[in-house]
């Protein structure tokens, strides 16, 4: 028998099949950022998948962007190599080597956090005629550690009024999977879910399926408030209690400070890994190891440590 008579014997829309079932792999979401990843678009030959020409590549694009960046390119180049290559760069030691000595320079920037103190402080000073938007957005953020976009596109539908408490489903996240948490009455000095309901009073009849939408002299008009708007949401909230650099707190900070304030109260890993939606258990710890409830436990079974 020839070889290359199985392949011959493979019909030309199972390929195809199989082709589609491949690309599969990549996460959807993200298969446009993935793609543009690949060398070729970069000025490298189809076939110039080397480690050698894969050092040059890394070496060229740390010119221009921050350490952080790069194990993020790193791993989006391995998803597409893998799947239109066949190619395996983690066995490429000295490129995986030289990429360690990079991070190794760069040192994490977290992004800042507002304590409980400060957002009741703004959620009770703050005027609704202005800020009613800024303050539903910092409640829902806060209350369910949320990331920018997770709010951005939350459809009136995905919040339920309870009666003492809102139910909030986040269907799309970046885990996929979905999840839902509680704003309860008593959440802050200030009635969350009275607030909540105030915002969601001021909808027009023509709005469409957005939670969010923009908010002028103390009324909604039925445009959508865009990432953003939402994502400067901390800054705004820490321009109007006078924090120095408010251009500095960051959209992530709201999903920071929610994470923070829950492992202050005592939350375990499992409990913080379910309010943020992660599987691993890594970031969860380092909540944990930063919080002051734990620095405290410590410092109270040794005073030398703290």
């Amino acid at each position: 028998m020839n070889d290359n008579a199985e392949s011959f014997s493979i019909p030309a829309e199972i390929k195809q099949e199989a082709q589609e079932a491949t690309l599969r792999l990549l996460p959807a979401k993200s298969k446009r950022v993935y793609e543009k990843e690949m060398p070729k678009k970069r000025g490298l030959g189809e076939g110039a998948m080397t480690e050698e020409v894969l050092l040059a590549y890394f070496f060229n694009v740390e010119k221009h962007f921050a350490a952080s960046s790069m194990w993020t390119k790193y791993s989006m180049l391995k998803s597409m190599l893998k799947v239109h290559k066949g190619i395996d760069i983690s066995k490429y030691g000295k490129l995986t080597s030289y990429l360690k000595v990079g991070s190794r320079k760069y040192k994490t920037k977290k992004a800042k956090i507002l304590e409980i103190n400060q957002i009741e402080e703004f959620l009770k000073k703050a005027p609704d005629v202005e800020y009613l938007q800024v303050k539903v957005a910092l409640i829902l953020g806060v209350a369910g550690a949320c990331r920018c976009n997770e709010l951005t596109f939350l459809n009136i539908s995905d919040v339920q009024d309870k009666g003492s408490y809102l139910c909030v489903l986040i269907p799309d996240t970046k885990t996929n999977i979905s999840r839902s948490f509680m704003v309860m009455e008593e959440a802050f000095s200030v009635n969350a879910v009275e607030m909540c309901r105030k915002y969601i009073s001021l909808r027009p009849k023509a709005a469409g399926r957005r939670f969010f939408l923009r908010y002028v002299d103390g009324k909604c008009t039925t445009q959508h408030v865009g990432i953003n708007t939402i994502s400067k949401t901390f800054s705004k909230v820490a321009a109007f209690l006078g924090l120095p650099d408010p251009e500095n707190f960051t959209g992530h900070g709201m999903r920071r400070s929610s994470e923070t304030l829950l492992a202050n109260s005592g939350g375990d890993i499992t409990t913080l890994k379910r309010h943020g939606g992660w599987k691993s258990t890594t970031v969860a710890e380092n909540y944990i190891e930063e919080s002051l409830s734990s620095k405290m436990a410590i410092a109270e079974k040794n005073p030398g440590a703290s």
